[in-house]
Parts: structure tokens; sequence; C-alpha cells
């Protein structure tokens, strides 16, 4: 499959690169006269409040300086402007840090407290800007491996067997041959799937083993499958008044993903597996709450399974198939067991990162 992947991306960079024309032109940070500083406001598209899904109060304490170290939302920013006839496009932000501080100098933002890191920059009135931005700055810096600018990224391979970041992406355009105001909106989209697996108590007609409890779970694709699911993917962000998060899978195969070890979870009350509570191994899984960032993509029937070991029975390995889904960016999808041995019951929830609870349920 990696050959595939390699063949589609090849075309994309050929192309990217016919496309690529923008030259390096930062303005001068200079305020000129008339001229007024490109301000921001920032918003997550999630009221969902966990360690590493990302809300707006999350957001803002990752990307507050302070001296164990912080993160920040990269801007990348272009403007074209026309003069006697001709049209000129202009770097306006390349990899600019936005963070949020509090300054009380003349570059602090009215409108909140996102703020330029360095310097501040200003308006080119006549300008048609178009902006991107990502967060983790420091992480996307180090993925993306073909292009990054205000008209579209790509990179990866981004493996979430290793990567469990909540990674975001922004786009937007600001026409000023208009008479525009305010800041600049940066929407916050998330670019991965989040899902759960939580273990339900049995009903009171099954009789558990003492002390009854998972001991260690993970996916893993049936070796008869076709189209397998991938833990690695390209991620692909085009668009500016309509921006469109894009993933192309990269490599499947047959061998355990997101491999999580415990003591023995219990099944006397619902529990949610990968999180932190004893006896854990895997622990880049720990600080997101028991939610797995899985790249966007879609699963046939009978291909991707959970497989799990249990107290009572050892090393003995059990599985379900997780049925047909299409994993979308920026929903939550939440599967609950019931385990009676061998046998599973399961059922999903979808919902969007933005909503605290499911209006609905997918019983499989």
């Amino acid at each position: 499959m990696k050959s595939i992947y390699r063949t589609i991306f090849g075309g994309l960079l050929l192309l990217l690169a016919l496309a690529s024309c923008t030259g390096k032109d930062i303005p001068m940070t200079e305020p000129e006269g008339g001229k007024e500083m490109i301000q921001w406001s920032v918003q997550s598209d999630t009221a969902v409040f966990s360690k590493a899904l990302m809300d707006d109060a999350t957001l803002k304490a990752a990307c507050t300086p302070r001296e164990d170290g912080y993160e920040s939302i990269g801007i990348w920013g272009t403007y074209d402007l026309e003069e006697d006839g001709q049209t000129s496009t202009h770097v306006v932000f390349d990899a600019e840090p936005l963070v949020y501080l509090a300054k009380a100098s003349e570059i602090t933002n009215p409108y909140n407290d996102w703020n330029y890191l360095s310097e501040a920059r200003y308006w080119a009135y006549g300008g048609k800007y178009k902006f991107r931005a990502c967060y983790p700055q420091k992480l996307m810096a180090s993925l993306i491996n073909t292009r990054m600018d205000a008209t579209e990224f790509q990179g990866g391979p981004i493996n979430t067997s290793v990567v469990q970041e909540d990674i975001m992406v922004a786009a937007t355009t600001v026409d000023k041959s208009q008479n525009v105001s305010g800041p600049v909106e940066l929407k916050m989209q998330h670019v991965f799937a989040a899902v759960m697996f939580k273990v339900r108590k049995v009903t009171e007609d099954f009789e558990l083993p003492t002390g009854e409890g998972v001991t260690s779970c993970w996916l893993e694709n049936k070796t008869n499958a076709t189209d397998l699911f991938s833990p690695s993917g390209y991620l692909v962000h085009t668009g500016n008044e309509t921006p469109e998060i894009n993933w192309y899978t990269y490599e499947s195969s047959t061998a355990p993903m997101y491999v999580w070890k415990h003591s023995g979870l219990s099944f006397e009350t619902e529990n949610t597996l990968y999180t932190s509570n004893g006896g854990l191994e895997g622990t880049e899984y720990t600080r997101n709450d028991g939610w797995l960032l899985v790249v966007p993509q879609t699963v046939k029937a009978e291909t991707l399974q959970f497989c799990y070991t249990l107290k009572s029975t050892g090393s003995k390995v059990f599985s379900t198939g997780i049925p047909a889904v299409t994993y979308v960016p920026g929903k939550r999808y939440t599967y609950a067991l019931v385990i009676r041995g061998s046998d599973v019951d399961l059922t999903l929830t979808v919902t969007p990162w933005n909503y605290k609870d499911s209006s609905h349920d997918i019983v499989m």
C-alpha cells in the first residue's frame, strides 16, 4: 500500500511545486500613516473539556508563555495587491507565532489577548488576504515535510499510534479593498477523529468471575481483509472561504495498534479503557482521558477488530468486529461494550466535539 500512496503524493507534490510561486516579502512591521494592526480572535470548535482534546480554555492555557514551556498557533498569510493593472503577491506571515498573552504596549490586541510573540503586523489597504493557521506550531513544523503556506499545506505521514496530540487548523480570507474592520477570526478545527471504548456493567443474568476485568486491549486488522484501516496518513488542508481537511491513508498492516495494558479494569461499574489507571503500558494514550485520536477514514465491515484479554483467562485473546463506519474529522465515536467472556454487545455513540452529549446511539 505504501507504493500506491507514494504515487498519489508524488503527483500532488508536482502540482504543488508548479503552483508555488509566491515570493517571501514580509512587510515592515512599523505602523504607517492610516494603517491598523492585524488583530486576532481565536475560537476552537469544541466545548468538551479534556487535558488533550482542546477547547477554548485549554487552548489559551497551552499558548500562554511560561518558564516550563508553551505552545503557539502558527500563522501563514499572504495578500494580493493590484497596482497599475498588475497583481503582486506578498507574504505577510511565515510561521508567525501567535500566543495568548496580555501586553501593556501599543501592540496589544484590544479584542482579546491573542498577540504576537514579536513585532506586530499591519494591514496593507486594498490587499486581498489569505490566512492559514495550525496548532501546535512546533509539532506541525516537524510533521510538515512538503508545503505549508497561506494557500494550503500538507504533511506526513502522521502516525497516530505514536502521535496522540490534538492538531487543529483554520483558514480564512479578508478583503481589505472593502470596508472591513475588527480582528481576523480563526475558527480552529480538529483534524482527527476521536474514538473511545467504554466497558459497561453486565446485566444481572450473567455472573462475573470474582475480580474480572480487562487486562489489555488493542485494535487489529483482520489478515484476510482488504482496504485495511490505517493509523497513518497524510494531512492536506486546502481552501480559505470553505476550508477542507483531507486525509490520505498511508500504511496499513495486521499488526496490533494502540496497545494498552492494565492490571484489570473492573466490569463492576462503567469504566473507560485507555486511561491511566494502574499497571499501564502505552503511556502515549494517558493524556487523552481515554480518547484515541485516529486518522479519519472509512472502515469497511469485517476489517477492523477490537481485541482484548481478561483477568480470569490470562493471555487468551478475544475479539469483536468493528462494524462499518466512517470516521470524520472533528467527531467523537464512543463504543460501549458489554463483555460476557467471549460475547460482546456493542453500541456506538457519534457526536461532534462541540456537544457534551450525543442525541443518538447506534446499536451494532
